[in-house]
C-alpha cells in the first residue's frame, strides 16, 4: 500500500513557533498576576523544567514557581495556563502548502498516515483543531513509537513519502530505505530520494513537491 505519512509536530504545524510565542505571553501573563521573578530568569527555569519534565507535563507553571522557592500561587499560575492556551489555539494552524500536499496524496490513492511520540489524546487534538482529522486514514502516536510500527502494519518503505523534521525519525527512515522524505527545515523542504538529497523547495511549496514525488512513487 502506498503512504503519506506526516510528522505531526513541526509538519503539519509550526510547533517551535508556537510553543515559543505561548511561552512568552504565559510569563507575561503571570508577571502581570503578580508573579514576582524577571522574564529572562523565569524563562529559563522554564526551559529547565520543560526539559526535564518533558513537553506534556502537566504542571509546568506549578514546577516553575516551587523550583524558583516560591509557594504555588494559583491565580498566578492560572493566569499562565490562560495565556498559553490562547495563544496556543490562535497560532495552531496547518503549515502552508500541508493541505495541498494531503489532497494531492489522496486523490492519487495513497493512505494518509500522521506520526508522533507524544501523547496521543493531546496529539489527537492538535489534529483535530488543525481541522485535518477527517483526511487521516491512519495513526501512529505514543512514546514508544517507531517507524518500524507503520511498515509492520503492511505499508511499504518503497511506497512511502515521508514529510518529518525530528532527526531520530529522519534517521529510522534512511535505515529503513525510505524512498521519499521531505526534510523539513528553516532552509526549506528538501527532498531525499532513496538517501541521496534531490531538490529544495521554499517551505510553502510542499505541495508542489508531493505532487512530482507521486509521479515517481
Amino acid at each position: 500500500m502506498k503512504l503519506l505519512l506526516l510528522e505531526i509536530d513541526n509538519v503539519l504545524y509550526d510547533s517551535n513557533l508556537l510553543k515559543g510565542v505561548a511561552r512568552e505571553w504565559a510569563l507575561t501573563a503571570m508577571k502581570e498576576a503578580g508573579f514576582p521573578v524577571d522574564y529572562d530568569t523565569a524563562m529559563s527555569v522554564l526551559k529547565e523544567v520543560i526539559r526535564e519534565k518533558g513537553e506534556d507535563y502537566p504542571y509546568h507553571f506549578n514546577e516553575l514557581m516551587l523550583r524558583l522557592g516560591l509557594k504555588e500561587d494559583y491565580r498566578v499560575i492560572a493566569a499562565g495556563v490562560i495565556a498559553y492556551h490562547d495563544v496556543k489555539r490562535a497560532f495552531l494552524k496547518p503549515l502552508p502548502g500541508i493541505i495541498d500536499a494531503i489532497l494531492a496524496a489522496r486523490e492519487s490513492g495513497l493512505n494518509i498516515g500522521v506520526i508522533s511520540r507524544g501523547d496521543p489524546v493531546k496529539e489527537w487534538e492538535k489534529v483535530i483543531r488543525l481541522g485535518v482529522h477527517h483526511l487521516i486514514h491512519s495513526s501512529w502516536i505514543g512514546p514508544h513509537f517507531s517507524l518500524k510500527d507503520v511498515f509492520s502494519d503492511g505499508f511499504d518503505p518503497k511506497k512511502t513519502i515521508l514529510i518529518a523534521n525530528s532527526d531520530k525519525i529522519v534517521r529510522e527512515a534512511k535505515e529503513m530505505n525510505v524512498k521519499f522524505l521531505v526534510l523539513l527545515t528553516e532552509n526549506g523542504a528538501e527532498v531525499i530520494e532513496e538517501g541521496r538529497s534531490k531538490e529544495v523547495y521554499e517551505t510553502w511549496r510542499i505541495g508542489t513537491a508531493v505532487r512530482n514525488l507521486l509521479r515517481r512513487l
